[in-house]
């Protein structure tokens, strides 16, 4: 176990943590689920998954890279293809299939998030949880069941992107009031989609480029994203 790693993976998931917390208790209001369980879980993700990765990583040399030009190489390049195939899925794809008012659902969802969330909630932790924690634990894994390393690291991203996509669909019930295929195959191939970048860039340059990739997911969809939300918002205002 390399504790320097848990220590500096763990306190990097806090900012996501406290951005989370404070738009779910602003927004989510469910009886079952107190605000102090919805952080206490927040941090247990948080701690749990900065283990995994701090035991396993070292044991794969995959992952804990500090080339500050493969991080920049794959972080921003990979997270600006992965971005542009994303935004064309969203808008070439999933709203022309759904109506406009659960267009205005799922935005209005991405507003009650809040960017700050997004960015450093699924940028930090979500890489820690499926990049840092299960991409490497599966690779290692593999690699002890004598697959090699190829195959072993092709495997993983895969799976864990899988596993990425997996985790968002039961969102959808809780987004759209009327949920619609589209928005399953929207959710499944667009995660994948930038799991396998987000793996690929972990590899290549470790956490902190599949961070990068993440973030970049968010920050290049968010002004665009208000800027066409706003004019569907008052579109619908409008007709109504």
């Amino acid at each position: 176990m390399n504790w320097s790693y848990f220590i500096v993976v763990f306190f990097i998931c806090l900012p996501g943590i406290m951005f989370m917390y404070r738009s779910e208790k602003i927004h989510i209001k469910e009886n079952d689920v107190t605000d102090s369980q919805r952080l206490t879980a927040h941090f247990l993700t948080a701690i749990l998954f900065s283990l995994i990765g701090a035991y396993v990583v070292p044991r794969i040399s995959i992952g804990d890279q500090l080339d500050i030009s493969q991080i920049l190489l794959f972080g921003v390049g990979l997270g600006v293809i992965s971005s542009i195939g994303h935004l064309a899925l969203y808008y070439k794809y999933l709203v022309p299939k759904i109506t406009k008012s659960d267009y205005i659902e799922i935005e209005t969802h991405y507003v009650n998030t809040g960017i700050l969330s997004r960015v450093f909630y699924g940028g930090i932790l979500e890489e820690v949880m499926f990049r840092w924690g299960l991409l490497s634990l599966f690779i290692w894994l593999f690699q002890l069941l004598s697959i090699g390393k190829v195959i072993s690291v092709i495997a993983a991203i895969f799976v864990s992107s899988i596993l990425f996509a997996l985790v968002h669909l039961p969102a959808i019930k809780l987004i759209a009031s009327e949920p619609k295929p589209a928005m399953y195959v929207y959710t499944s191939i667009g995660n994948i989609w930038v799991g396998l970048f987000a793996g690929v860039a972990f590899i290549q340059g470790g956490l902190l480029a599949a961070i990068l990739v993440h973030m970049l997911f968010h920050l290049m969809w968010w002004p665009i994203q208000s800027r066409k939300s706003s004019k569907s918002r008052q579109t619908l205002h409008t007709t109504n």
